[in-house]
């Protein structure tokens, strides 16, 4: 163990040997450095925790200068690295070397492996976790912020721990080893009912009942004592059944059945003493509960949803598709039961409805009926009523779903004439029946991320049953990925996961996940036990489907051509007709969703139906075989194509929430289309959809789904639309990355403004006027504006001032821009446009800030940033949330600037993309402010590899910008040669656009270099040239600022002003000359 926690703090070399750490604040921070081992903490978190009593003077430095000490301390143990990671520091180890992390891990193992019910495995992991406890957690740090949270959390689980290793031996039978232990325990704990309840529960399975009683009386006395209560319901359910059993020390029961949390309810919970695997009381011979041959995995909440129903309702039902589980459910929750007498009836081989009781009786093991009072002699039902008898009885009617309308008859009449009878009845579809309790059993979870794979239960199982059928199988992180797709394409259903399992004997799980296509002939090898409808994932469906009249058949079939769920409406749309008529779609849906074929999803205000993925693949099959998919496919896409260009024009209205919404579910659907579109070479449909779509998947940041699909439209021959095709071809030239770019966009931007598309789609009053700003045809951009401020809807007009803002900004005309971007935000806001607003107010907050009115820019992009949130544009948030931290950064608010980019980069991710660049810019600013140039340096390294990675559209502008922070760097480690070798590659640079203000920032730091270098006039010059190039000096700018008052206080105000307000031709060519003139270049 090298790093331990668990007791007094040390470190261990790769000898074994105790390392001289010296001093208390190295250990400090590796004890904090270790809580999150692996991962990035924050200088600022780092700082607080380890100077809690007064800061030093310069702590970002004390901290650099600790943690150079620590690196030193751990060079002799090779295991533990300390090392930089993004704005932070991290101590990177194998988890299992630091013992903290190590008894964490082993305690979810052991947990995992009771709720599985293998209490050896659990017994071992438990032990050796609690073996790593040398003494108290973090006793060396206890008074410091970051262990107050972490110990009294330790201690939780190290309890628990203990708890649960107890619960674990009491499974395996040690009853009488664990009585003194308990003892023990419930000594030191007298208030723990968690405690108390093992040592009653070992006590009574080691034959010590009067001992249990006692101990019961002893815990309730110290309860009304202390704290003035009763012991729970559970233990008093267990002395009542105590109690029942007699007073006298008779033979002891056998063990007890875990419930899912690794206890016991002693009412309802622990088997008879003689078969663990069946309910309790004297069931007629054939009734017991099929016995379970494999671990119970997963269903937590249900078990405990069903406990409660079966105590309020008489009757109840387990309903859901086949292959869900409900049999299982019901037997787990069974095989627990001791307050009733349980019997189990298997109605699937029953085929007869008309002799359903009699079956009944049959499978009860009763070869006749008696002759009693209820009926006439050998009337099956009067059997039924004599044999369940006055005994409170819980009978299980597994698999009503083929008999399900004699079935429901005989459960109503065996209520009525049986007082102490409850059914629980599994069905995959409602009984129907009043007072019947409706539990839906439904997929198990598979988690989002890899690492939350081990604890899903759709996971779990997969990997318990491919455990069985491979003894060396375990869950590793080359393979969870693919476990997590194989539970994920199969829906997370229990039957269909064993099935994939049961093939990793010959199949490697990334093997599995690629055959999944063709899942009905790769999932045919199921238990040979098991019964003919669950032995194939075929067999399972069918069973359902055979079930269904022609109608339900034919809408479901026809359902199969929808991607995800879809509305109601929708359905009726594509799939009435030569069959099922719209009218009837709302009645035949209802019968699809009782007989669990189809799922309903309510989304508030509306619902729609969706299947799983492998009722939708059989019925895309029974598509296929009605000759129907050329027919259904393309009636789908013609009904979301005339969707989508519904929906095209309101996302830019004040309904833009609602329709963006609507474009978010209908996703996948419109997704289909598209690709319907290009399998049948349709153009018409496939361009007119990415067209009316490219605004949604532009302003929803679906930038490499635009891309592709736009480069796949674009190569469809046939009819369509000349401006939509025009759209499509310039949207498609925008992602491109190959020489000759800039001429390709323009002449397809050319095409677009000839066709007059601009009539059609309301967004090229704000695309079109970008394009010819990215080709650096500022003239025809001024143009399309122009065009733009008289198109007659109203949002090309706000988009045109948006536009001539930009426009305006990159001339160096910087009243006018801010005059626009004003009026475009109000214009925008009449609308109703959310996005246009939030655009347009980040422009607005660029002319504050450039004013040195650090306050109003943030407060404007404030509410940028409040009104992306109301989009859930979380893609779209990241640049403003940036930009607020530079604003923050050059106004002084250095920790303001930091939770405005912590925010931005977890909402940007690890994915290269523009954005991102961005968020790397604004830490770059940050570090920089902080003094810590190294991070700015390696954060300018990671920006550039981005921009390579990205390679298309070039980001010439960013360049430009990363290079003159390298020259900002180089100026702050007096380095003019090596601003003045920067400065050359940004003169030599090939920029298309060769933007003012980016020139303007290249002049503002040649004059930091020519003042540093003692040529302050030509500085007070450079200044000058800056603010003609983008219209005002950037006051905002602290190094600007700075200049300013140096010049005017060497030349004095009247020189610096007369050199600073020296004429100048403002070009941007101009710019670059006179850039080389004072470089001597």
């Amino acid at each position: 163990m090298l790093l331990v926690m668990l007791g007094p703090f040390r470190v261990h070399d790769d000898g074994g040997e105790p390392v001289e750490l010296g001093g208390n604040r190295v250990r400090t921070l590796l004890a904090r450095l270790a809580l999150d081992l692996n991962h990035s903490v924050p200088v600022r978190t780092l700082i607080d925790d380890l100077w809690t009593d007064a800061l030093p003077g310069d702590a970002t430095n004390a901290l650099h200068t600790l943690v150079a000490r620590t690196r030193r301390a751990l060079r002799a143990t090779t295991g533990l690295r300390l090392s930089s990671e993004g704005v932070g520091y991290a101590l990177r180890a194998d988890p299992d070397q630091v013992d903290l992390h190590r008894f964490e891990r082993l305690v979810a193992s052991g947990r995992g492996a009771l709720r599985r019910n293998l209490p050896a495995e659990a017994v071992e992991d438990l032990r050796t976790a609690l073996e790593l406890w040398r003494g108290d957690p973090l006793i060396d740090f206890r008074d410091l912020p970051f262990a107050e949270a972490t110990v009294p959390r330790l201690e939780r689980l190290g309890r628990a721990a203990l708890t649960e290793r107890i619960e674990a031996e009491l499974r395996l039978g040690d009853h009488a080893g664990l009585i003194e232990e308990l003892a023990l325990l419930t000594a030191r704990y007298p208030l723990d009912e968690s405690l108390a309840e093992l040592r009653f529960r070992a006590l009574r399975a080691a034959g010590r009942r009067a001992e249990a009683a006692s101990a019961y009386e002893q815990l309730r006395d110290r309860l009304v004592e202390h704290l003035g209560t009763e012991p729970g319901d559970r233990l008093r359910e267990m002395r009542l059944a105590l109690l029942r059993e007699g007073s006298d020390d008779a033979a002891p029961t056998s063990g007890t059945a875990p419930s899912p949390s690794g206890t016991v309810d002693a009412t309802e919970r622990e088997p008879p003493d003689d078969d663990p695997g069946t309910g309790g009381g004297t069931a007629p011979n054939g009734a017991a509960l099929p016995r379970r041959l494999s671990g119970f995995v997963g269903r937590e909440p249900e078990l405990e949803r069903l406990d409660h129903a079966l105590r309020d309702a008489r009757l109840v039902t387990l309903f859901g598709p086949g292959g869900s589980g409900k049999t299982r459910l019901s037997i787990e929750s069974a095989s627990r039961i001791t307050a009733l007498r349980v019997l189990f009836v298997e109605l699937a081989p029953v085929r007869d409805d008309q002799e359903l009781a009699a079956a009944v009786l049959t499978s009860l093991g009763v070869r006749e009926a008696p002759r009693l009072n209820h009926g006439p002699p050998g009337d099956p039902l009067s059997g039924l009523v004599e044999t369940l008898g006055s005994e409170p009885t819980l009978l299980i009617l597994d698999n009503c779903e083929h008999l399900v309308t004699k079935a429901a008859e005989l459960t109503e009449r065996l209520l009525t004439l049986a007082a102490e009878l409850r059914i629980l009845a599994t069905s995959r579809e409602p009984l129907a029946l009043p007072g019947e309790k409706l539990l839906p059993v439904g997929p198990l979870e598979v988690p989002d991320n890899v690492e939350a794979a081990a604890a899903g239960p759709a996971v779990r199982l997969f990997v318990q049953r491919a455990a069985a059928a491979r003894h060396d199988f375990e869950l590793t992180a080359a393979n969870a990925a693919d476990v997590m797709e194989i539970c994920r394409e199969l829906d997370g259903m229990p039957l269909a996961i064993e099935l994939a399992a049961a093939r990793v004997r010959s199949m490697s799980p990334r093997m599995l996940a690629e055959r999944l296509d063709d899942r009905f002939r790769l999932l045919t090898r199921g238990n040979r036990a098991a019964m003919s409808r669950h032995s194939t994932l075929r067999a399972v469906v069918e069973w359902s489907w055979e079930l269904l009249t022609e109608p339900e058949r034919t809408l479901a079939r026809r359902m199969s051509v929808f991607a995800g769920s879809a509305r109601a409406e929708s359905v009726a749309e594509v799939c009435s007709g030569a069959g099922p008529v719209a009218a009837d779609v709302d009645e035949l849906l209802a019968d699809l969703v009782d007989k669990s074929l189809v799922e309903a999803v309510d989304q508030g205000t509306v619902m729609r139906y969706r299947m799983l993925e492998t009722v939708r693949a059989f019925c895309s099959e029974q598509l296929a075989a009605a000759d129907e998919v050329e027919a259904l496919g393309r009636r789908h896409a013609e009904h979301f194509l005339a969707f989508a260009e519904t929906a095209a024009p309101r996302i830019h209205s004040r309904e833009q929430l609602t329709w963006l919404a609507r474009l978010d579910v209908e996703h996948d659907n419109t997704m289909r289309a598209s690709h319907w579109a290009l399998e049948n070479s349709d153009a018409d449909i496939g361009i007119r959809l990415a067209a009316a779509l490219n605004w949604y998947w532009s302003m929803t940041m679906r930038h490499t789904e635009l891309a592709g699909r736009m480069r796949d439209m674009a190569a469809l021959s046939g009819q369509a639309p000349a401006e939509s095709r025009a759209v499509v071809e310039l949207v498609s030239r925008l992602y491109e990355d190959s020489y000759g770019w800039s001429e390709r966009l323009g002449a397809a931007v050319e095409k677009l403004r000839d066709t007059g598309a601009m009539s059609r789609y309301v967004y090229l009053g704000l695309l079109e006027p970008m394009v010819w700003s990215l080709t650096e045809r500022l003239d025809e951009m001024a143009d399309s504006l122009r065009r733009a401020a008289e198109h007659p809807d109203p949002w090309p007009r706000a988009a045109a001032h948006y536009g001539w803002a930009i426009l305006a900004e990159r001339r160096g005309e910087t009243g006018e821009g801010e005059e626009h971007a004003e009026r475009a935000v109000a214009a925008f806001e009449a609308i109703g446009d959310r996005w246009g607003k939030a655009q347009a107010i980040g422009s607005t907050a660029d002319f504050h800030s450039l004013r040195g009115d650090h306050e109003s820019a943030v407060e404007r992009l404030t509410e940028s940033v409040r009104l992306l949130r109301e989009l859930r544009s979380t893609t779209e948030l990241v640049p403003q949330l940036a930009r607020i931290g530079m604003h923050r950064v050059r106004m002084g608010d250095l920790s303001g600037a930091r939770s405005e980019l912590d925010e931005a980069s977890r909402l940007a991710g690890t994915t290269p993309s523009s954005h991102r660049v961005v968020v790397t810019y604004g830490w770059m600013e940050l570090t920089r402010a902080e003094g810590d140039t190294e991070s700015a340096h390696r954060l300018v390294r990671d920006a550039e590899a981005d921009l390579v990675e990205l390679g298309s559209p070039p980001h010439p502008m960013m360049r430009d910008l990363l290079l003159s922070f390298r020259i900002r760097l180089s100026l702050d480690e007096d380095d003019p040669a090596g601003a003045r070798e920067l400065f050359g590659k940004a003169l030599d640079s090939e920029n298309p656009v060769a933007d003012r203000p980016v020139s303007a920032v290249l002049c503002e730091q040649l004059a930091r270099l020519v003042l540093a270098e003692g040529a302050p006039r030509e500085a007070a010059r450079l200044l000058g040239v800056a603010a003609a190039l983008q219209g005002v000096l950037d006051r905002g700018d602290p190094d600007v600022r700075e200049m300013c008052a140096r010049l005017r206080s060497e030349l004095g105000t009247e020189e610096f002003d007369e050199l600073y307000s020296s004429r100048f031709d403002s070009s941007g060519a101009a710019a670059r000359a006179e850039l080389r003139r004072v470089l001597g270049r």
